[in-house]
């Protein structure tokens, strides 16, 4: 009768009273011996590379939409609406979110910045890992799937950034020539740079601070020169920067942080390394490039953990100054730094922190934007444009330690 007893008690322990309920309550330390867990796969848009850390989550309730605008947005313990479980995916985009409620059509939300889609999960089966299919749980390509960052893109004539975003899967019709249009991406013309419509001048966004505050990310694309003559108002970018703006310059807008903002100037050594030998080298000192070398791995642009052949690089930028973060640099003794990002407002503590800057010291992308854009854009990634994806979305993550 004992051995009867004892049977019964375990399997209760996995019954509907043991486990969480669905509303919230704590049901107990039986959770431990009944999980119920979905597993799967972070992808960008594309449905085809897989992303990290981004955060999976089911909600207890919907979350608001996020606010248009530029924010300073560090980051927190909790999620708006609520949840029972949350996770990040790793290097390789996996995740395992357990503590999910069981159930029909369960909904889990995807978030990274302010890229969030939520997707429902047909039956989430109790005390079992439900697997499911690569491909399900990708970031939004369009609005009507989800929400997306705001991000002004300008062109130049040395460097096709915008063929990226096509690329990691954003829709075509999410790019327009202004910001009434409503789509997610926004063209500016730079030196040397075309697209399609008829967009403003670079000088349009960049000399007033109303306008950048429209966005979430502005992407400053190579012009092929500094051209001083467009970078007239170099505070108005600077003070982007400091209330929550996230801002990616390639190759020759080194000139913002060399130049033109004085605050930035201590970032990094702007007289330039050397060329420095291949292969090139991810900085695994931080647990940031740690995640980067084994994620170029895990997406093919390198077969040697924590090496990349990359492609057409510059020399503009020389070792960094704490507590500037270096992604990849140049072997040898004179480095260069390929990729970099720091927080701003430069200087203030990192509790007071709102914005990140990256710079590119090399020409990422390859094919052309031009007028017929994304048809003239190569098909595939470089291992170049594949460390640009990663520290795209890096650019658009929480600034500041979890808390």
């Amino acid at each position: 009768m004992k051995r009867v007893l004892l049977v019964l008690l375990v399997i209760a322990g996995c019954g509907p009273a043991g486990r969480n309920n669905g509303e919230g309550g704590d049901a107990g330390p039986v959770d431990a011996n009944c999980p119920t867990a979905i597993t799967g796969k972070v992808f960008a848009p594309n449905g085809m590379t897989p992303l990290y850390n981004v955060t999976v989550y089911a909600p207890i309730d919907d979350p608001p939409p996020f606010t248009n605008g530029v924010q300073c947005t560090q980051c927190t313990s909790g999620f708006p609406g609520g949840s029972y479980a949350s996770a990040a995916s790793d290097a390789e985009g996996k995740f395992r979110l357990e503590g999910i409620p069981a159930g029909i059509n369960v909904p889990v939300i995807i978030t990274t910045g302010k890229w969030r889609r939520k997707i429902i999960v047909p039956v989430v089966t109790e005390c079992t890992d439900t697997a499911l299919p690569d491909g399900t749980f990708r970031l939004p390509k369009n609005r009507g799937e989800g929400e997306m960052p705001k991000i002004a893109i300008v062109t130049g004539g040395c460097d096709p950034l915008a063929c990226i975003l096509s690329k990691m899967g954003i829709d075509t019709t999410e790019f327009g020539d202004n910001y009434s249009s409503g789509k997610a991406v926004t063209f500016y013309s730079g030196a040397g740079g075309s697209s399609p419509g008829s967009p403003q001048p670079a000088t349009a966004l960049w000399g007033n601070l109303n306008e950048l505050k429209k966005y979430d990310v502005v992407i400053n694309s190579c012009e092929c020169d500094e051209h001083n003559e467009n970078k007239t108002s170099p505070d108005i970018l600077k003070q982007y920067a400091d209330m929550g703006g996230r801002v990616f310059n390639t190759h020759y807008h080194y000139k913002w942080s060399k130049n033109l903002i004085p605050s930035w100037q201590g970032t990094a050594s702007w007289t330039g390394g050397g060329f420095g030998g291949t292969p090139d080298l991810v900085d695994q000192s931080h647990a940031g490039g740690q995640a980067l070398a084994r994620w170029l791995v895990a997406v093919q642009a390198s077969t040697v953990l924590g090496q990349i052949q990359l492609g057409t690089k510059t020399h503009d930028a020389g070792m960094v100054v704490p507590p500037t973060t270096r992604w990849l640099h140049s072997s040898g003794s004179s480095a260069t730094s390929h990729y970099l990002s720091f927080q701003t407002p430069v200087g203030a503590p990192s509790s007071a922190q709102c914005g990140k800057v990256v710079y590119a010291g090399m020409h990422v992308s390859s094919g052309s934007v031009g007028t017929t854009f994304p048809s003239q854009c190569s098909a595939t990634f470089s291992p170049d444009e594949k460390a640009l994806v990663f520290l795209l979305f890096d650019l658009t993550t929480c600034v500041g330690p979890i808390f």
